[in-house]
């Protein structure tokens, strides 16, 4: 069953992943709020070329993506052939061919549009104009996603806009993909409200209806994690698997990014980027069995540990990816020195900083400390702090860019220690200072006595004097 989330009832999105649906039929919302999931109870299949006739540009961008070529109608005197995985190249060649019986025991339900909505699979399924014109509905079309046609415009949107993966997963799915659901995209929406600190801007990134800008808050209801449509354009294959970006890290880094999540700054330049790899190189390693033989396909959990349907995460502590380039004992043994070396770095570098703070907090308490070089320390503490979390934000333990781990490690050590410097120095001045102000107080002080029994001295004498007269 499929089920859509509202932020403040926090219902669980349920999550998998490949190509859904956008807004092919009008994307004007009731108020940025309202997005809208209608149900087709009384609608007509009318097929894509129908919708065509208003939805101009959507309608040719779909029929260059796989969808609109999932299968292919061949005639001859034997009766009606279809051909499966025929569209590769979008240019028909034949594949995988099926008699009319066993397309329709077998494939209708992902290859079809309209007909038994997803019925279990059976000799009686049938489509649409199936005996007077039986290619007008094969391909995954408009209403697969959309629902049936209902008439409606743009101040009446009443076709479906469903944004889960739940949708897409009713054919990607087993086999074909079941990587999605087990991966932090698909937890996306939860983990933010998790967080204690959710809010509506991070919502561009936490959020498929967000990610493809549309205006969005916490309120927003059936608002979906990230979905398979956040990442690929059902409507359009300018880009390679429908994606959104030109390639893997130009998607990734959109979200991948800045302060607090800089996996693209780190990968930037680094020596797996400089090899000519992208992130789904390691990250989107996978490999199936379906239709009698092993395929290469992109895992969408996105870990480096499994890369075998089912792609378990969590049993193996070798990263098994790296065996596609190196040999798996050297790759574990490198993954394990850079990331102990960082995890140690870390450790020795965050006791430093707390005796840095130590020494500022006592040195401002301290009368007379030089401003100048408490703010300095300050600043300097905080720097190395600031590469300290950005290292840990990263989330990689050194391994997307070892060098540059190393580099702000080494640079924050350098900079803590300079930080506690300062202020020691700072201290031990402001202390040398105050303890000459009360030597010189106390000299003054005892000055002054001595000074003042000489006058006393010379006063009593000069009355005695006087009485002696």
């Amino acid at each position: 069953m499929t089920n859509t989330i509202s932020v403040k009832m926090m219902k669980k999105p349920i999550v998998l992943f490949l190509l859904t649906v956008i807004v092919l039929v009008g994307t004007s919302l009731s108020s940025p709020n309202a997005l809208l999931v209608a149900s087709q109870t009384n609608g007509t299949f009318r097929g894509a070329e129908f919708c065509g006739n208003c939805h101009v540009d959507t309608y040719e961008g779909w029929d260059e993506t796989a969808h609109a070529h999932a299968v292919m109608l061949i005639q001859n005197a034997s009766g009606n052939f279809y051909s499966i995985g025929a569209t590769s190249n979008l240019a028909g060649t034949p594949s995988r061919i099926y008699d009319e019986d066993t397309f329709r025991a077998r494939c209708r339900n992902c290859h079809v549009t309209g007909g038994n909505d997803f019925d279990p699979l059976g000799i009686d399924q049938v489509w649409p104009e199936m005996d007077t014109d039986p290619a007008k509905f094969l391909n995954v079309q408009c209403e697969v996603c959309h629902g049936a046609y209902e008439p409606h415009d743009s101040a009446n949107p009443t076709m479906a806009v469903d944004y889960s993966s739940a949708l897409c997963e009713q054919c990607h799915t087993g086999s074909h993909d079941f990587s999605h659901s087990q991966s932090a995209h698909a937890q996306s929406l939860l983990d933010l409200l998790d967080s204690g600190h959710p809010r509506d801007s991070c919502l561009h990134c936490m959020s498929t209806q967000g990610f493809i800008g549309l205006s969005v808050t916490l309120d927003t209801i059936d608002l979906e994690g990230i979905s398979c449509v956040a990442c690929h354009d059902p409507h359009v294959h300018e880009y390679e698997s429908q994606l959104r970006y030109e390639d893997a890290t130009s998607l990734c880094t959109q979200c991948h990014t800045g302060s607090h999540h800089p996996q693209g700054e780190f990968f930037e330049d680094s020596p797996h980027l400089r090899a000519g790899l992208e992130c789904t190189s390691c990250h989107g390693q996978g490999t199936h069995f379906a239709h009698g033989h092993e395929s290469s396909v992109i895992n969408h959990t996105w870990g480096i540990y499994g890369m075998y349907y089912p792609y378990n995460q969590t049993v193996s502590e070798e990263p098994i990816v790296c065996s596609t380039c190196h040999t798996q004992d050297w790759a574990t043994l490198q993954l394990g020195v850079i990331q102990s070396l960082t995890t140690d770095l870390i450790d020795t570098i965050t006791p430093l900083i707390e005796e840095a703070k130590a020494a500022i907090i006592i040195a401002n308490e301290t009368t007379g400390i030089d401003v100048t070089k408490i703010n300095l320390a300050n600043e300097k503490v905080e720097e190395a702090e600031s590469a300290l979390h950005y290292v840990e934000y990263d989330a990689s333990g050194g391994l997307h860019n070892p060098e540059e781990t190393y580099r702000l490690l080494s640079d924050a050590a350098i900079r803590v220690g300079e930080s506690k410097s300062i202020a020691l120095e700072a201290l031990s001045e402001a202390e040398t200072s105050n303890l000459e102000a009360q030597v010189s107080s106390a000299q003054n002080m005892a000055m002054g006595g001595i000074i003042g029994a000489l006058i006393a001295g010379l006063v009593i004498g000069i009355v005695v004097q006087r009485f002696r007269k």
